[in-house]
């Protein structure tokens, strides 16, 4: 079970850097192309979001590379589930279904690595 959680805890890091990144590094207009909610919210709150998904990353897989704390680990899961619980009420109030979905999915995983790290 420590080999799966350690598997998807990297997916879901390489996804929130990935994303977290794209949005604290590129401009609103190029975003704007990708995430026609990113209209809803000023550059600052975009780059809060992505700096948020980012340190939510990082503590899914630093504390098994450099001995922190595990507990890190849960915590950072459970940061980025809040993230996709507000994601997922901003998608459901702009009708957009499938972006519902994926946050949907993602909290499932995250939900999964919360239980997991926390029974083990």
């Amino acid at each position: 079970m420590n080999i799966a959680l350690w598997i998807l805890q990297i997916l879901l890091a390489a996804f929130f850097l990935t994303m977290g990144s794209i949005k604290a590094v590129l401009p609103k207009d190029k975003l704007l192309k990708v995430f026609e909610w990113i209209d809803d919210f000023s550059r600052e709150k975009i780059k809060t979001i992505g700096g948020f998904e980012i340190a939510g990353a990082l503590g899914l897989f630093i504390p098994g590379v450099y001995s922190l704390p595990e507990i890190i680990i849960p915590l950072s899961a459970a940061g980025l589930a809040i993230i996709m619980v507000l994601a997922a009420i901003t998608h459901y109030n702009r009708g957009e279904k499938s972006d519902l979905n994926l946050n949907i999915v993602l909290f499932i995983l995250l939900a999964i690595v919360i239980v997991g790290r926390l029974a083990f």
